[in-house]
Parts: C-alpha cells; sequence; structure tokens
C-alpha cells in the first residue's frame, strides 16, 4: 500500500508547523450537529482578524511557498506512477498552476505528457481492453482544452504531436472531432489574439462541406475582442454560404443559426451589416423557389423574426409558403408542427394549451415536458398542478422534487434565505437536503449572514449523523465539509476525517474485487486509475476537493487529510489539489458559490 512513500515526505519545516496540528487532529471529535460553536470560533475579535497586515502578508509568502515546495514533490513522485494516463492526470492538473509561475517547466510537462500518451497508445495496442481507446481520447481532450486556456497555440502544437496516438478507427468521426476541437481552441485564442483567431477561421473556411456551428460561436469571440476582424470574418463566411446550394449542401441550417445569433447580438443602434441582408435575401430567394424541399420549412419559422430585420420585404411571402404548407399536414402532423413550435417558444403556458387539445397518447408526454419547464423555473404552484395530471407516481415526486429544489434555490439567489431554508425542509432524501442547505449556508456567507449560514451548516451537519454508509451519505459529507472549510474551518476537520475513514475503508475493499467486477475496472497493473475511473471521479476527487478547501485557512491540517490516503497515487493528486487551492488557483467547484454570491444547483434526477 505504501509504495515509494518517502515521496510524500514534507520538508523539515512543514514537518515543525505540521506537528501540533497532527496532535490536535488525531485527539479531534465530532461534535454534535446541534452543539453551538464556541464563541471562541465566532468572535468577531479572535486572533486571526487581529493579526497586522504584514503579518497576514508574510502568512500567505510563506503559504505559498510550502504549496510550491508540495507541488515540486508531487511532480517528483509522480514520475514513479507505472500508468501513463496516471502521469498524464497529474501532470495536466498542474499545468495551470505553473504557467504563470514557470513556463518553461510548465511547457516541459507540455512535451512530458506528448511521450506519455506515446506510452499509453503503445501499452493500449500491446493489451487492448474494451472503451480504453475511448477513455484515452477522452483524455486527450481535456488536456488539449487545459492548455488552451494559457495557450491555445501552444494547445494545437501540441494535438499535431499526439493525434495519431488517439485514433479510434473512424476517420470521418475523428475528422470532424478534431475540427470542432480546432475551432473550439480557436475560440480561446480569440480571447488574448483575435487576429491569430481570424486566421484559424479563415483555414477552416477552407475546409469542404458543411459549415460546423462552432464557426458561429467564434466569429461572436472574435468581434467582442475585435469589431474589425470579426466584420471580416462575417463577410467570408456569408460569401462562403452564398457560394452553396443550401438546400443540397446542408448549410441551410448554418445560415438561418447565423442569422439568428446576428439578429440577438447587441448592435448598439447601428444598422444591420450589409452582408447580412445579403445573406437573409439569398436564403429567402432558397425557400420561395418550387424547388425547395418542403421538409425544411419548418426550421424556417423559428427564424421570421431575423428576416423582419434583415429582409423586412420577404418575410410576408415567407409566411405565406410557411402557411401553405401547414395545410397540407394531416391533422396528426399539424398536432406535432404545433407542439414543435410550443417548444421552440421556450413558454410552458404554450405547451399546456396544445397538450389540451392533442390526442390521449401525446397528452401523457407533453404534460410530463410541460411539468419539468415548470419545474427547472421554479414555479412550485403550476409544476403542482401539471405534475397532478401525471399517471406516474415516480415521475410526479421527481418533477415536485426539482421544482422545490429549483424554487428554493431562485429564493436563496434573490437574498432570502429563510424562504428558501423553509422550502428546503421538503427536500427528500436528508442527503439532498443536507447538500443544499450546505450551498444556501455558503451563499448566506457570502452575504454577509454568518449566523444564520451557521445554523443551516449545523442543520445539514446534524441530517447525516445517523446516515448509513454509501455514495450519496459521502457526497453530502464533503459538501457539507466544503462549506464548514470557508465559514468555520475547524468543524470541517471531523467531516473530513470521518470522509477518509470510509474511503480508506473502501479503497482496501476495491483493490480486492476490482479484478472480479464485470464493467470498467478502477486499477490497472496494481495501480488506482487517476482518469475517469469511478473512484477517482466519484469518491477520491470529491474527498480531494473538499480536503483542499482547508489549505487557505490550515494548509497543514490539510496536507494531513491528503496524506490520509494511503494509496500513492490517490495520495498525490489529492496533495497536487491542495496545493493548487494554497496557491489561491482554485477553480470554482460544482453547486458552490459563484460570482455574486449565486450557487449552481446539483441536479440528482
Amino acid at each position: 500500500m505504501h509504495r515509494w512513500a518517502h515521496f510524500a515526505l514534507v520538508p523539515f519545516t512543514i514537518v515543525i508547523l505540521t506537528a501540533p496540528a497532527l496532535a490536535q487532529l488525531v485527539d479531534l471529535q465530532p461534535a454534535p450537529a446541534s452543539q453551538a460553536a464556541p464563541s471562541s470560533l465566532l468572535s468577531a475579535s479572535s486572533p486571526a482578524d487581529a493579526k497586522s497586515k504584514a503579518e497576514k502578508e508574510k502568512e500567505v509568502i510563506a503559504r505559498h511557498q510550502a504549496a510550491l515546495t508540495l507541488l515540486d514533490l508531487v511532480l517528483v513522485g509522480a514520475r514513479n506512477l507505472s500508468l501513463p494516463q496516471n502521469r498524464i492526470a497529474v501532470a495536466s492538473e498542474a499545468f495551470p498552476l505553473l504557467w504563470s509561475r514557470n513556463e518553461p517547466q510548465a511547457r516541459s510537462l507540455v512535451t512530458q505528457m506528448v511521450g506519455d500518451f506515446a506510452q499509453a497508445a503503445t501499452r493500449q495496442q500491446e493489451n487492448p481492453a474494451p472503451n480504453a481507446r475511448q477513455m484515452l481520447l477522452q483524455q486527450w481532450q481535456m488536456v488539449l482544452r487545459t492548455i488552451a486556456q494559457s495557450d491555445a497555440e501552444l494547445a494545437l502544437s501540441f494535438m499535431h504531436a499526439t493525434r495519431t496516438f488517439v485514433q479510434i478507427g473512424n476517420p470521418e468521426q475523428e475528422e470532424a472531432e478534431e475540427r470542432s476541437l480546432r475551432l473550439e481552441l480557436a475560440a480561446q485564442e480569440a480571447e488574448h489574439h483575435p487576429r491569430n483567431a481570424l486566421r484559424l477561421a479563415e483555414k477552416d473556411l477552407q475546409t469542404p462541406g458543411d459549415l460546423p456551428q462552432e464557426l458561429i460561436n467564434l466569429l461572436s469571440q472574435i468581434s467582442a475582442k475585435d469589431p474589425e476582424a470579426g466584420t471580416q470574418l462575417l463577410h467570408e463566411i456569408v460569401a462562403r454560404v452564398r457560394g452553396t446550394s443550401l438546400p443540397e449542401d446542408g448549410n441551410f441550417n448554418f445560415a438561418l443559426n447565423l442569422l439568428n445569433s446576428q439578429a440577438n447580438s447587441p448592435a448598439n443602434g447601428a444598422a444591420p451589416d450589409d452582408s447580412l441582408k445579403t445573406l437573409a435575401d439569398t436564403v429567402a430567394s432558397a425557400v420561395l423557389n418550387s424547388e425547395f424541399p418542403a421538409t425544411s420549412l419548418p426550421m424556417l419559422q423559428g427564424s421570421i423574426s431575423a428576416f423582419e430585420q434583415f429582409a423586412p420585404g420577404r418575410v410576408q411571402a415567407l409566411n405565406r409558403k410557411i402557411e401553405e404548407y401547414i395545410h397540407t399536414l394531416n391533422p396528426e402532423q399539424q398536432m406535432w408542427n404545433q407542439v414543435n413550435e410550443a417548444q421552440a417558444s421556450g413558454d410552458p403556458n404554450q405547451l399546456v394549451a396544445v397538450a389540451e387539445q392533442s390526442s390521449e397518447g401525446v397528452r401523457s408526454n407533453l404534460y410530463q415536458q410541460v411539468a419539468w419547464q415548470f419545474a427547472n423555473n421554479g414555479d412550485l404552484q403550476r409544476a403542482r398542478q401539471i405534475a397532478d395530471k401525471l399517471p406516474d407516481p415516480f415521475q410526479r415526486e421527481q418533477v415536485l422534487q426539482q421544482a422545490i429544489r429549483q424554487a428554493a434555490s431562485n429564493a436563496a439567489n434573490q437574498g432570502e434565505f429563510a424562504a428558501a431554508r423553509q422550502l428546503a425542509q421538503e427536500i427528500t432524501p436528508d442527503e439532498d437536503r443536507a447538500t443544499i442547505l450546505a450551498q444556501f449556508a455558503s451563499s448566506a456567507a457570502v452575504a454577509k449572514q454568518p449566523a444564520l449560514a451557521q445554523e443551516m451548516l449545523e442543520e445539514a451537519a446534524g441530517l447525516l449523523v445517523n446516515r448509513a454508509a454509501g455514495a450519496p451519505a459521502f457526497a453530502a459529507q464533503l459538501q457539507v465539509a466544503q462549506a464548514f472549510a470557508h465559514l468555520q474551518p475547524a468543524r470541517a476537520v471531523p467531516l473530513l476525517e470521518r470522509s477518509a475513514g470510509q474511503l480508506e475503508q473502501v479503497l482496501t475493499a476495491a483493490v480486492a474485487v476490482d479484478a472480479f467486477l464485470p464493467y470498467q475496472h478502477s486499477f490497472e497493473a496494481g495501480e488506482l486509475v487517476l482518469n475517469n475511473s469511478f473512484l477517482c471521479t466519484s469518491l477520491i476527487r470529491p474527498y480531494a476537493e473538499a480536503t483542499a478547501e482547508l489549505a487557505n485557512s490550515d494548509l497543514p491540517t490539510a496536507r494531513i487529510l491528503a496524506d490520509r490516503l494511503s494509496l500513492p497515487e490517490a495520495r498525490l493528486f489529492a496533495e497536487l489539489l491542495v496545493a493548487r487551492n494554497a496557491l489561491g488557483d482554485a477553480p470554482p467547484a460544482e453547486a458552490r458559490v459563484v460570482t455574486g454570491g449565486r450557487f449552481l444547483l446539483s441536479m440528482r434526477y
């Protein structure tokens, strides 16, 4: 279990800092959730608050230095991992941390990953396993996106150097996916170098065949950063579209989406670009041609507002042709056309009206769609009304639970935490209620309501005290610990200690039974797979993320908790995330406070 454990040792200075925390951690027991927090922990005149600005700055410098030392140790330890996919997983997480601090070392990680992808491809050829090539392709795509966030040009070079290592045997699919990735990288390049992104877009326009929808997003990104370059690209795209036969070449849908995107984009009162008027006129001419396929007309219905802006003289004729087409449909086809229109409108009330007039076989399906729309909008009253019409009791319960969650989240996002907390009382099971209360508590803390946040967190922790061990309770426990890590770090520690013990039990059992399981394995060659395995995705990473939340307030304790994982590869991964947070580079986690105090709602169903 403790392979090459010496790589997990910390420098002498960190050990000195850690020893007192270790003694405290060993003696610490989970406090009852109902117990009030000690006044010393909530006091506004705590020692931490009394520290001078200079002392705090020294602490930050020391923490960053310790985190960089830890990061170096992790990278050294990663060289001992036997699986190239695991070395890639560690390197790709470390890359953005190093890019702004040590660019040459970050670039060396990219070179290292090129070699690791080559080795992974060779291993898979020698010992093919189901879905292994597809998983390597997914990891490759993730690494590309990670590199592109720092340097899109470097990501393109990495793509060209490694593309042959992740081929899955379907050239047409591979080319489409690679083209989509190139445009995605170009959109990221547009953030800093819009002219470079323009050149990449122009190169893509030379590719024969249908135009990809990603070009529209790229156009938007370039226009936002460099309007002149955006106008140039728009003219080139329009010229390319006009050079095709819209119905036959499959670019009709692209042309409509382009017009819709430009109609919805802010023009600051400026007149529409002449190229858009020309494109709208070209599309209208194609539609009004007697040989235009009638089956493509339904796509036009949702774009009439764009023609009103860019080709108002054509709108009447277009509407007439759509109406003529609708009259040729039989009653069932007309009903589905009404359904499509109602769905495109985004207004659930229109779907209700259509559902009430539809046949019995269709009505139930439409009511289900409407109920989910009301639920996702947080309209609890209408969701209840429509849910009562659903014949399946399980579906009714799903809809109502989602409506309650969204209504509570809407209230919290508006700062109405008391109402949100009251609505949360209807959420089941307890693990889900604890999770959403932890989210509300984090949002309340951002809104400068620490007392209420503390109450909600204690309530959430209390819900989990007697819950049977399992994945839902484990996930909820970590959510509560993460929230405590920001509000009252000492209360997060016992929850994380309990999680570490549970995780160690699971990993010990998994080592023994993994080879006997029929589905995708979490271990390969005796090593835990860090990329896309169930154990890492569902258990290791959430624990590491929660532990890392302590890094800014108590790096030694966070380090101890990360080292509770006995598997070296899991421990390295947890230490890496601790170092990341201590350096202040942690990305916003799902279902946590985001900009403006708002949070993301995690959906169970």
